[in-house]
């Protein structure tokens, strides 16, 4: 019986350090979370009185600096010393506005897809080279298309020609003003037929709806296609601007027109540019708004999709 007593005491001692390690540990995620995300003082004077963390069991509040060194920095300091907050203080607290990331994107841009099914005859372009308004990029084998415009063709002048019969009949008055009538019905259905076939054969070429460069090739000449089948995309890269997401909070002072810099990392060059507009809405979750941009000089080395960061200075 002594043993079993021994026994059953030591598994009570145990069970006992095991909780007590437990809510040792539950305080300590208690105290790290709430120091990432309230202000210092508020967090250890109430939660933990004296500082029992920071200043006691983890002097200096090593644990809560080295596992959070942003919250840990972000608290007041009497100091002065800039924070991860910087980004979006009010203007005039000295300094440059942090880096924020902005994207060239070309101004028109277009993705071509095949408005009939088809195969093609002709694809003369490759990815990057350039084409002008109204050049032809793509051109479908359409002999069956071209034959029914023909057909269409030649009934409209047939019954043109029978119109015209009867137009004279009635101006004698031997005619029928009903076959007349009859005729000249005849004759718009045959024009809208013809109408129609030439539409269908309009779509037989695929030409340039404005000058630029070929941003991306997705299918090849003789190839058969569907309709909506993307074939190509368009990129005028004689205009680029630029995309990029600012704190919703610069809107006190952010306007269009702000200047700003550019530096492109594909390039390593620093560019001159300007607000152009702002989007109609801010991000309520990220408290974020996308800004929109032009360079103020002429850069032909830029090409869309490049990237880089924008640096702003306070007004």
């Amino acid at each position: 019986m002594g043993g079993l007593r021994d026994v059953g005491l030591a598994r009570a001692r145990g069970f006992r350090r095991g909780w007590g390690a437990r809510a040792v540990f539950a305080a300590i995620c208690v105290q790290v979370c709430a120091q990432a995300l309230l202000p210092g003082d508020m967090v250890l004077g109430g939660m933990f009185p004296g500082g029992m963390f920071p200043g006691g069991m983890f002097p200096g509040g090593m644990f809560l600096g080295r596992l959070f060194p942003q919250a840990w920095a972000a608290e007041p300091s009497s100091s002065g010393a800039g924070t991860i907050l910087d980004g979006v203080r009010p203007p005039g607290s000295g300094g440059a506005w942090p880096e924020i990331r902005v994207q060239v994107v070309a101004r028109v841009s277009a993705v071509v897809s095949a408005p009939m099914a088809g195969r093609l005859a002709e694809f003369p372009l490759r990815d990057g080279d350039r084409f002008e308004l109204g050049q032809v990029l793509a051109r479908f084998v359409c002999a069956e298309q071209e034959g029914a415009l023909a057909r269409a063709k030649g009934v409209l002048e047939e019954k043109r020609q029978i119109l015209s019969t009867n137009t004279r009949l009635r101006d004698l008055g031997t005619g029928s003003n009903l076959e007349y009538r009859v005729a000249a019905a005849q004759m718009e259905v045959a024009t809208a037929e013809m109408q129609i076939a030439a539409a269908v054969v309009a779509n037989c070429t695929v030409k340039a709806p404005f000058s630029g460069r070929i941003g991306g090739i997705a299918t090849l000449a003789h190839q058969f296609v569907g309709p909506g089948t993307p074939l190509m995309e368009l990129i005028d890269d004689r205009t680029l601007d630029l995309e990029l997401i600012v704190p919703s909070r610069w809107l006190a002072w952010l306007t269009q027109g702000s200047p700003f810099e550019v530096t492109v990392d594909e390039t390593g060059k620093t560019y001159a540019a300007k607000l152009i507009r702002l989007s109609g809405k801010v991000d309520a979750v990220s408290q974020s708004i996308k800004a929109y941009g032009a360079l103020t000089g002429a850069a032909p080395e830029l090409l869309s999709g490049m990237s880089g960061h924008a640096t702003f200075s306070p007004p």
